[in-house]
């Protein structure tokens, strides 16, 4: 499992009611990046908690492959932060939320649109000690970056909420996840290529 200590969560999306867009990045990232080991999950500042992942955000998800089962929408704590080596939220208020619950984990916290912006503009990542977990030291050198990568305007960043909108608002926010994700798992995956060659060297 690339050094992934069997202990952390990994990656940690975070949204209000945990139905809707955080578990579609959840689930996607899974599709997306299926043999990295890094543990992918989701919780909500507000979950509905129990709830199946919304219907249509479920429906959206099967049209693309990805799988839906054994989900129960749960609520953030301080724990889940704690366990957490990177926490990616919707829009840059759930940030200051989740912050606000755990300041300490204050560094591995970002806007999934934030976070693209910075993997966007770093070309290449520090080297990776293949014997230690590579996840904690993506999000350190993402945030050694924050101050160097001119933040977008909050519109262009976060993720709208779609719950009881239209099908349009819900295609609004499976296309933005849709294209945070694309920088998210072009650097993710190189990070973790080069992790598992040096770890076999």
């Amino acid at each position: 499992m690339l050094g992934e200590s069997p202990s952390t969560h990994g990656i940690l999306f975070i949204c209000t009611g945990n139905i809707c867009r955080s578990p579609y990045a959840e689930r996607r990232l899974r599709q997306l990046l299926p043999d990295t080991g890094v543990p992918i999950s989701s919780a909500g500042t507000a979950a509905v908690v129990g709830s199946d992942i919304e219907r249509a955000t479920s429906e959206q998800l099967r049209r693309l492959g990805a799988d839906v089962t054994g989900f129960s929408a749960r609520a953030v704590t301080p724990q889940l932060l704690d366990e957490a080596e990177l926490v990616l939220t919707m829009t840059r208020t759930h940030r200051s939320e989740v912050a606000r619950l755990r300041p300490a984990a204050m560094r591995r916290i970002f806007a999934l649109g934030d976070f693209a912006d910075l993997c966007r503009s770093t070309a290449t990542w520090r080297p990776i000690v293949p014997t230690s977990p590579w996840l904690p030291q993506v999000a350190a050198e993402a945030a050694a970056a924050r101050g160097t990568v001119a933040p977008r305007d909050v519109y262009e960043v976060d993720v709208i909420d779609p719950y009881g909108g239209t099908s349009r608002t819900h295609t609004e926010a499976y296309d933005r996840i849709e294209e945070h994700l694309d920088v998210v798992v072009a650097a993710l995956a190189t990070v973790a290529g080069s992790s598992r060659a040096g770890s076999h060297r």
